[in-house]
């Protein structure tokens, strides 16, 4: 298999919009200040009304869209959801659309971040997929490659962990696994651990659309 790697390839995606990451976050189990969005009381109910206001980008069922500019977020787990909201209102990760939600004070309650977190959680999410499809031979290698750098902290099945604040992967859309990957070997997603930098820095162009692949068609 022919080997590129990440720095030679100079890829310059630019960071885009996204409520969860999809990826694994400055570490696990980081915990957030007494009195921030992870230790308000979540109330589902209230957080769909406050979903109201996202639902324009990131679809009614929080299903994103194929192109990778808008990532899936039903069923990310809540603790996810609240870490990356905070993230966007403190400046610890980049993108305009959402730094200029949280300047406008749509979420700076943090009850509000709980509450839609909640919400998103308990929504079902299938397969987002988005991938060339068919393509058995990349699909393969990208479960490879999961096994042998992703699955100890995302879990066998890219399922995440809500309580150690660790992404679900798997179902989200192709494109979108694909930009966060390249974002944060190119250094454009700072709330990200140089650990886990410096851990998918050797994937080459091949691994990481394996790993889009393999993970964007995982259903649970």
């Amino acid at each position: 298999m022919r080997k590129h790697t990440l720095v030679a390839i100079g890829i310059t995606l630019a960071a885009t919009a996204a409520l969860a990451a999809c990826v694994s976050e400055r570490a696990p189990g980081s915990d957030a200040p007494t009195g921030t969005a992870a230790n308000a009381v979540a109330n589902a109910s209230q957080g769909a009304k406050v979903y109201t206001e996202c639902a324009g980008c990131h679809g009614m069922t929080g299903q994103g869209t194929p192109d990778g500019q808008v990532p899936a977020i039903a069923g990310q787990h809540a603790s996810v959801i609240t870490k990356q909201l905070r993230d966007y209102r403190e400046g610890e990760r980049w993108d305009a659309r959402m730094e200029s939600i949280m300047q406008e004070h749509r979420f700076n309650d943090d009850a509000q971040i709980a509450n839609v977190a909640a919400y998103l959680a308990g929504i079902r999410m299938p397969p987002a997929g988005g991938g060339p499809g068919g393509e058995t031979e990349i699909r393969a290698h990208g479960e490879r490659v999961y096994a042998q750098s992703c699955a100890a902290c995302h879990g066998p099945r890219a399922e995440g962990s809500d309580a150690q604040v660790m992404p679900r992967l798997a179902g989200q859309q192709y494109m979108y696994l694909r930009r966060q990957l390249h974002d944060v070997v190119d250094g454009r997603r700072p709330n990200i651990a140089p650990d886990h930098i410096a851990l998918l820095a050797p994937l080459d162009v091949d691994d990481i659309d394996g790993l889009a692949e393999y993970l964007s068609e995982i259903a649970l």
